[in-house]
């Protein structure tokens, strides 16, 4: 790929080059009964050493270790068990929420909030394999960062420091120019141009202020955009360098604009106009590093067309680094 999408940017590491020490070490149980659901875990978690361990149901099979990660279809959970399985896994927990239909549903939104759920892979029939294998790769690496890790192996970001809105108004054109430039339709390359303004403004306001900083005094530069295509999807970031950005303030955020039928501007800049992004892109996920930094990772299917184009996002991850 040429033009835009040259730079090597600040992180290379694919996840084909995670670690294959720490991916022998890993172990998933998926209480999952689909015979299609099963294959593909298999395949996609077991490919890259991870132990795989399949269970009818979340009581059976003993306690879960505490390196475990959990697969679970959204059909087959019993939200009691859910809440014992949560709280006996504490802190380290870590539950992948398995079909379920969108973001858009608020039932689905309030089991996020649970201390151990972080990941929903909401996409109607099988998931995407790479996702899973990336999710999981994740998890045991403690390695979370860069949106080169959703996409095809060697695929490129380019990346723009942004400190100003002046600064944030050329990157937007400069990302429009780049979409286009790879075949991006019009009305896709809005939704893009939208999202990244969205993040932009909260990494540039809204984080220094949840980190009790002054607005407009993030450490320089404010913020950080990357974004690169691999021709399945086109994929942007956005960095800043607080790592305020808190899950259950995020999902409220999302439920209070929901109750205000879809009107979430009237919140303010609550929730980082969420509503908008959530409903705009493919994949949505949030790399935190607490008190450092946050990187907020949109994907964008370039194979939509029409009534399959964004609606809601079909997933959303919440990582979080030591």
């Amino acid at each position: 790929m040429t033009g835009e999408f040259g730079s090597r940017g600040i992180s290379t590491i694919c996840s084909a080059g995670m670690s294959s020490n720490l991916a022998s070490r890993a172990r998933a149980v998926c209480v999952v009964r689909d015979p299609i659901l099963r294959r593909a875990l298999r395949r996609s978690l077991g490919g890259s050493g991870t132990r795989v361990e399949f269970r009818e149901t979340l009581e059976g099979g003993g306690a879960l270790a505490p390196d475990t990660i959990l697969f679970l279809d959204h059909e087959d959970r019993d939200a009691a068990a859910l809440q014992a399985v949560a709280r006996a896994m504490g802190e380290r927990g870590r539950i992948v929420m398995l079909g379920g239909g969108s973001l858009g549903d608020g039932e689905l939104v309030a089991l996020l909030r649970e201390r151990a759920l972080d990941h929903v892979i909401a996409d109607r029939g099988t998931p995407e394999e790479h996702e899973l294998a990336v999710t999981s790769a994740k998890l045991h690496s403690g390695d979370i960062f860069g949106l080169e890790k959703y996409l095809a192996w060697g695929v490129t970001a380019n990346e723009i420091e942004v400190s100003s809105y002046e600064e944030k108004c050329a990157a937007l054109d400069r990302l429009g120019s780049a979409a286009e430039s790879v075949g991006v339709r019009r009305r896709m390359m809005n939704r893009i141009q939208g999202v990244a303004d969205e993040l932009l403004m909260n990494a540039l306001y809204d984080a220094p202020a949840a980190a009790g900083a002054e607005p407009g005094a993030a450490a320089e530069p404010g913020a950080l955009l990357r974004y690169s295509c691999d021709g399945r999807h086109f994929a942007l970031s956005v960095l800043d360098r607080f790592g305020a950005l808190d899950k259950r303030a995020l999902l409220d955020a999302v439920l209070r604009a929901r109750a205000d039928l879809g009107r979430p501007r009237a919140q303010g800049g609550a929730g980082l106009g969420l509503y908008f992004v959530l409903s705009s892109v493919t994949r949505f996920i949030v790399n935190v590093q607490p008190g450092r930094r946050t990187e907020v990772v949109c994907l964008f299917d370039l194979r939509e067309r029409g009534r399959d184009a964004a609606g809601w996002a079909r997933s959303l991850h919440v990582f979080t680094a030591a």
